[in-house]
């Protein structure tokens, strides 16, 4: 099985993204008032995916592009005019989330962008590595979901019907189905596009607690996967207070002998802001779909 998933994943050329998503983008590219930090907010876990793989492959005067971990990084390297080469090769997700409800859009778009902020955040705040290599491992911790979704259409039906019928969680499914996971297929993807180690593992990971000790961008992002699995868009953000209480229990229940400083809240006040941007970005599209 391990050999058949392998052989598909290395036809994937694109990522299917969003209309909405791209759109967006080319605004933003085409704007020349623009900041690299717009991209990013805007970008969903295909298209950083994508521009960090053209990138890896870019030379940087003479020197091949191989040490970026950021999507800043990426962005820099390629410029503009690569991200807008990139998307009209993209094939597009419906928005519509009627039109298949075994995969919600929406839902997929504001965790993967809310696991990049806490990543980000957490990192920064426990000095657990490269806070922007965070980001994206947040960011494409779950891209594997995509993969399945668009290139294993049949095993993607028996995966949803076994967790309607007998309420097993996605992992089991997965693995029941497919004889491993999205994690482990989301890094064989990034591994075949030679993206960095920390990367990989970190999306790799990020269900195996057991395995990544407190190490590094790994458990960063598992931190984060969590935090972001706890934030209810709908009633957390209405104030920090509130936000930040779950945040904090969720953390001194993992890390008891934590004290976190004023300048460590103030990081959490700023994701918090980050996190209300996403709300509203992902607001308007979506509103009265489904």
């Amino acid at each position: 099985m391990a050999d058949y998933i392998r052989d598909r994943i290395a036809q994937i050329e694109f990522l299917p993204t969003l209309p909405y998503i791209a759109g967006e983008v080319m605004k933003i590219v085409e704007d020349p008032r623009s900041y690299t930090s717009d991209l990013v907010t805007h970008m969903d876990p295909s298209l950083a995916g994508e521009v960090l793989k053209a990138a890896k492959s870019a030379y940087c005067g003479s020197v091949r592009c191989s040490h970026i971990e950021s999507v800043e990084q990426a962005v820099a390297a390629i410029g503009y005019s690569g991200i807008s080469s990139i998307i009209p090769h993209m094939p597009f997700l419906s928005m519509t989330d009627g039109e298949d409800r075994s995969f919600d859009r929406k839902g997929f778009i504001r965790h993967s962008l809310s696991c990049a902020v806490f990543a980000e955040t957490v990192t920064s705040v426990f000095g657990l590595g490269n806070p922007k290599a965070a980001h994206l491992s947040g960011m494409l911790h779950d891209i594997g979901i995509i993969i399945v979704y668009q290139f294993f259409e049949e095993e993607w039906r028996k995966i949803n019907l076994l967790m309607e019928q007998q309420a097993w969680g996605r992992l089991k499914a997965e693995r029941a189905f497919l004889g491993t996971d999205h994690a482990n297929v989301g890094s064989m993807l990034l591994e075949l596009w030679d993206l960095p180690k920390t990367i990989v593992e970190s999306v790799r990971s990020h269900h195996l607690r057991e395995d990544i000790g407190e190490r590094g961008e790994p458990y960063a992002v598992w931190l984060a996967d969590n935090l972001a699995m706890l934030t209810d868009f709908d009633k957390d953000l209405i104030d920090f207070e509130t936000f930040f209480r779950e945040q904090r229990e969720f953390l001194e229940s993992e890390m008891p002998d934590i004290y976190l400083l004023r300048h460590d809240v103030d990081l959490f006040e700023a994701a918090y802001d980050k996190l209300k941007v996403i709300g509203r970005f992902l607001a308007s599209p979506f509103e009265g779909e489904g």
